[in-house]
Order: structure tokens, then sequence, then C-alpha cells
């Protein structure tokens, strides 16, 4: 049931509007926001808007007819829908319109608490690591997000027609992760502890959870309000990068290419991260709301998007970057002639500053980095590979941890990382923490000291950085310490989160309207899980909730969205989750 904003609480506007005076009519004749766009003849995108709009009946957007005219919809057609005007009928029609009413009147709380929650984890390292006006631990703000979301979540009563559309799939593939968590800590009971297998299943299971409570929250026919919010967000970072990060760079002997992080503090990588995410909803801005002013900065913004990006020198996904041109490329330039267009600037924007950057900046070092690999484009590939050498010694001397893993926060993962010392522990905030909460007592377990720890010491710097010969990423760390099973659920609920975004992106792509924020959102969630499955493999991304939060809060956005519409070819949406 697409759940609305009462215009009158939502936008402002006042009572004696066209949108409020249809919001009312709808009201009393007891039909949801549904029911009254397919017998208006509208989508229920555009029903919405005009529902929530602020203008009077005379308005060029209102239909012709005006909201007189358009509330002769209401009245029964013929006889036989006038005798289906059962009293058990009615209260059935005035119990969904009372929910979807309450909805309504939630509405506003519920998007501002996603929204800023969003806002928080993308700014708070900023002002915690850059100009230091809030303590250290003000970066475990995911923490209290995440209760409050919960929480929020847990009161809000999910309404019964929303609850067809959801399927238990996830919910499933989430317990049964669990399961397999606690069989591998009671199998290594004597190596596992409490903390670190708390933090693990926080990490990967916490963004699921989240999304559950998002989509719970979120109401439909907001679009608009994450897409703004999330262009704001991209152009302070690129605000950051050039009026502050670039100077401090110019002024470092140096050229530390970590002082490009935007509001992500000392973490460039999530900036990065985040910005690749905006390239898919400019893309999607520019090819569906061409009318928006943003739209017009697109260019602009692609290529200053992809300086910052090269100026951060994360090499690591320069091959990331270039398929998620690629994949909207495939999308967009299905749709238009200016999807074609939007798409080949993405292209010629990423080639040519990555071109410029390599042959008139040397101190980015992109020229050695082709050195490097000395013209085999599967060279940094086969030099990862090779972390994969300590989980098969480890495997090969124990088979049984192929099934049952070492246990929960015992070997590679972020939650192992969060409570050892390594020698990465100095740079890390949550370590730190961590360190004073055990008293100085340094975390290890027998399989990290006798497998991994000899990798750290001896590890190749390949171009100037460890990043390649790391043995921390989370496919890795999965299989280690939770065994096959437990690799294969969350590779599998990610794999599944990034095909069920490509498919409503598709489907929403072909059913567009001029102006319409779904599809630009869906670029975004699309590009942020696939960027995420890539990013798994070159560190333990998929437990940095400070992203994976992020992602998730956008992808229970637009299923929400695309739910409520009734876009789904397939009917009633059986790939997502249940309540």
């Amino acid at each position: 049931m697409a759940a609305i904003d009462e215009p009158s609480r939502g936008n402002g506007a006042g009572f004696g509007t066209a949108g409020d005076r249809t919001f009312r009519t709808r009201i009393g004749a007891r039909l949801t926001t549904k029911e009254r766009a397919e017998r208006a003849g509208l989508s229920v995108w555009k029903f919405e808007e005009l529902e929530r709009s602020k203008e009077q009946s005379g308005d060029a957007a209102w239909p012709a007819r005006g909201s007189a005219g358009m509330a002769t919809d209401l009245l029964p057609k013929n006889s036989g829908e006038i005798a289906a005007r059962t009293p058990a009928a009615d209260v059935a029609a005035a119990a969904a319109v009372a929910a979807e009413e309450q909805a309504a009147s939630n509405a506003g709380g519920g998007s501002m608490l996603v929204l800023g929650s969003i806002a928080l984890l993308v700014i708070i390292r900023f002002f915690s690591e850059v100009v230091r006006i809030l303590p250290g631990f003000t970066n475990f703000i995911d923490i209290p997000i995440f209760g409050m979301i919960m929480y929020a979540g847990a009161l809000r009563p999910a309404v019964s027609d929303e609850a067809r559309k959801l399927s238990p799939a996830l919910g499933l593939a989430a317990f049964a992760f669990i399961v397999i968590c606690a069989i591998s800590s009671f199998a290594n009971f004597a190596r596992v502890e409490l903390a670190p297998a708390l933090v693990f299943v926080y990490g990967f299971l916490g963004p699921v959870a989240v999304f559950y409570s998002v989509y719970k929250l979120w109401p439909a026919g907001s679009a608009m309000r994450m897409s703004r919010m999330l262009v704001a967000l991209g152009v302070l970072q690129l605000a950051i990068a050039f009026l502050l990060d670039l100077p401090r760079w110019f002024a470092d002997p140096g050229r530390n290419p970590d002082l490009f992080s935007g509001t992500f503090g000392e973490s460039p990588y999530q900036m990065v991260f985040f910005l690749l995410v905006i390239v898919g909803l400019l893309g999607g801005i520019f090819t569906f709301e061409k009318r928006r002013s943003i739209a017009r900065l697109t260019p602009v913004l692609l290529v200053a998007i992809f300086v910052v990006t090269f100026l951060a020198q994360y090499r690591a996904l320069l091959l990331t970057m270039a398929l998620t041109i690629i994949l909207l490329a495939f999308l967009l330039a299905r749709q238009s002639a200016r999807g074609v267009v939007g798409a080949t600037l993405a292209l010629v924007a990423l080639v040519g500053t990555l071109v410029y950057a390599a042959q008139y900046i040397p101190t980015f070092k992109f020229q050695a980095t082709i050195q490097d690999s000395g013209g085999d484009p599967t060279f940094y590939l086969k030099q990862r590979l090779k972390t994969i050498d300590p989980v098969e010694q480890l495997f090969g001397d124990t088979p049984g941890y192929t099934i049952i893993g070492t246990g929960p926060g015992t070997f590679s993962s972020r939650a192992w990382r969060t409570f050892a010392v390594t020698p990465d522990s100095t740079t890390d905030v949550t370590n730190k923490y961590t360190q004073k909460l055990t008293g100085g007592r340094p975390y290890h377990t027998d399989v990290s000291d006798k497998y991994l720890l000899p990798e750290l010491r001896t590890a190749a710097v390949i171009s100037g950085s460890h990043a390649i010969t790391s043995p921390f990423w989370s496919y890795l760390s999965l299989i280690a310490e939770v065994g096959v099973p437990g690799f294969a659920l969350i590779v599998g609920i990610y794999v599944w989160a990034f095909m069920r975004s490509l498919k409503m992106a598709r489907i929403a792509i072909r059913r567009a309207e001029p102006g319409d924020p779904l599809p630009a959102l869906l670029c975004a969630s699309l590009v942020a899980f696939f960027a995420l499955l890539q990013m798994a493999a070159l560190d333990n991304w998929l437990e940095v909730t400070r992203i994976t939060f992020i992602t998730w809060m956008l992808f229970a956005v637009v299923t929400k969205e695309f739910n409520a519409r009734g876009l789904d070819d397939d009917g009633p949406d059986q790939a997502v989750l249940a309540t």
C-alpha cells in the first residue's frame, strides 16, 4: 500500500490547495493512493505529486479537469460497484485508509530519521577527525543510529498490504547465517571470545536489519527528498575536497593522497565509494530529470568527481570505476538519446581525467601502476589471489574448518582487526578504544598467530601500497571464520540485493516518467552494491557499517517506492523481505 505525506503536514501546503482538497476527498471516499491513481488514469508517483501540490487547481501542472472534476472519479460507476459496497467492504476499506492516514501522520518522522542517519554517517568523521570539534568516540555513531532505527521500526506496525509484497528469502538467509555463526562459535568455543564474535555478526547482518526497519519507516512518495539530500552530500564532498583538501595537499611536501577525504575524515576510500554512488545518481538525474538544475551541472560534476578520485589515488578502484561506468552506460543508453549522451559523458570524463593524470601529474603514480603491471592486465589480480595462501594452509592442516570455520572474529575479519594488535592498529581509531575497554590486553588467536601474522610481516609493497598484498578482505575472512556455508550466505545476500536493484532499475527506467526521481535513485542503489561486491575483494568492506548502512538504507527506500507504485512486471514483489 502506498503511504503518502498529508499535504498540510508533509510540505506545508494549506488546506485550501487543490492537493489538499483531493487528499481529503480521497480519504472521505475510503480509497488508497494506488486505487485513486488508477481511477484517475495516473501513475502512483504522479498522483502523489499532485496530491502534495501547493498550487491551486488552475495551475498548469494540475489536470485540466481540476480537483472538482477529478472528484467525480470517486463515485461508484455502476450498479455492480454499488452492490459491492457492503458494510463489511466499507469496514475493510475504512481500515485500509485509516492505516494509510496513520502512515501519513508518521511519515515526516520516519523520513527525517532515515535522512538524518545517512547525513550523520557521511559527515560525522569530518568533525571528529578533521576539524576535531567532536570527540573520537563519535565515530561509533553507527551504533546509536542502529539502535534508533531498530527501535523506531519495531514501534511502526507493518501495513498488511505491504506484507503481501514481501517474501522471507532475505530473513531466512540472515537467520541461517546467525545459526552458522552459533555453530562455529560452539565448535571453536576455546578460541572464540564474545565481543569479537558479536562485532562480527553486527558487521555483516546489521545492515540487513537496518533494511527491514527503514523499509517500514520510509513514507512512499518521498523519493525526491532522498535524491536531493544525496546530491547535497555529494556536492559537499567536492566542495571540501577542492576548498580544503586541495590546499592542504599542495602544502604537504609528500603530496599525501590521504588528505583527500571530503567529510570522511581519515578514510578517503569511503569517500571514493560514496562518490561512485553519486555518479550513478547523477547519471540517472541527467537522463530522466533534465529540468532539475543539477542535471545541467552533471558533466562538470562528473569531471570533478573523477579528479577528486584520482587525487585520492585509490588505484585499486580504477577497474571498479570503469566497470561502474560501463554498467550505467548499458542501462541508460538503452533508454533514450539523452541516456546515450549521459553515458558518453561519463566515459569521456573518466578516461580523459585518467589519461591526463597519468601523463602530466607524476606524483599520482598512475604511470608507475601501469608499468608495474608490465602490460599484463591480470597482474594485480594474480597478486591479490596470492593472499589466499594462509587460508589454503589453514584448510590443508584442518579440513574441517572449510565447513565450520575458525570461529567468528578469530582470523582476518574487521571484527578481529578491531580487537587485535596489527601493523595498522595505530591508525585505527576503533582499535584504540577497544584496547582501553580490554585493559590493554592484546587480542589474538592461535590460528591468526600461526597463519595470518607471518603474512602481514612479509607482505610485499606493490606500487607503493600494501593494499594488493594485504590478507584483509571480506570474502577471505568469511571463508576462514565461518566456513564455505557462511561465506555463501553473505555473498548470496549481496548478489541478491544487486540483482534485485538491477531488475527494479530496468523496470523503472522502462516506465520512467519525466521528472520521476526513482530511476536515478535505483541507479545509485545498483552502483552501491556493484561497487561493494568488488571492494569486498580489496578489504573488509562488507563490515564497514558507515557505507553498508547507507547502501542498505538506500535499497530499502527504492524498494519501498518501487513496491508502492506496483511497478513489478510479475505482480506483487516476491523477491523482497518478509516482516
